[in-house]
């Protein structure tokens, strides 16, 4: 009797791994389809601020580059942190200029054309990037219940405002 209780808890226990690892990342995290989207796609917008700063950075010698892609760094490990908090499998290229987003894959190939083209246009492409993710940050907010992810993005979202605040100044000494 002792035996037949402990096989059928063990059943029981087996049938609930199983069950837990059938199960998409949503149903495990209690996030939204949509929610974990956003924050796989904030992930890779981030990686593709770093990648254009540092393209940039090169390419125009100039210290906001630099200053600001060292931040966008420290911004896509709070989104991985996000990620992995939230038992999310993400993928991202490690190589620059390379995205898994097609969205984001075509952005990087405009903004960096762009921004070869002159210190001005590479400015404004800086004001761009930080526009785009202030509106993607906003959207993300809004769109989620998670208090973590609530507490990230808001965070990203202080700091693209700081960003676009320098950009907009660089700007006005051109």
């Amino acid at each position: 009797m002792k035996n037949t209780f402990k096989l059928i808890l063990l059943g029981i226990f087996l049938l609930s791994l199983t069950y837990i690892s059938c199960q998409n990342n949503s149903e495990v995290t209690g996030l939204s389809q949509e929610e974990i989207n956003q924050m796989k796609f904030m992930l890779e917008e981030e990686k593709m601020a770093f990648d254009i700063y540092s393209f940039l950075g090169n390419n125009w010698d100039l210290q906001i580059f630099r200053n600001i892609k060292e931040s966008e760094a420290k911004h896509m490990e709070a989104v991985k942190r996000l990620l992995e908090r939230n038992e999310i499998t993400y993928e991202i290229s490690s190589q620059s200029g390379v995205f898994i987003n097609q969205e984001l894959q075509h952005l990087y190939n405009d903004l960096i054309q762009k921004g070869s083209n002159s210190i001005i246009q590479a400015l404004e492409v800086g004001k761009n990037i930080e526009e785009k993710d202030i509106d993607d940050l906003q959207m993300a907010i809004s769109k989620t219940n998670n208090v973590y992810a609530k507490e990230i993005y808001t965070n990203l979202l202080n700091a693209s405002y700081n960003h676009l605040g320098a950009f907009n100044r660089n700007l006005s000494r051109y």
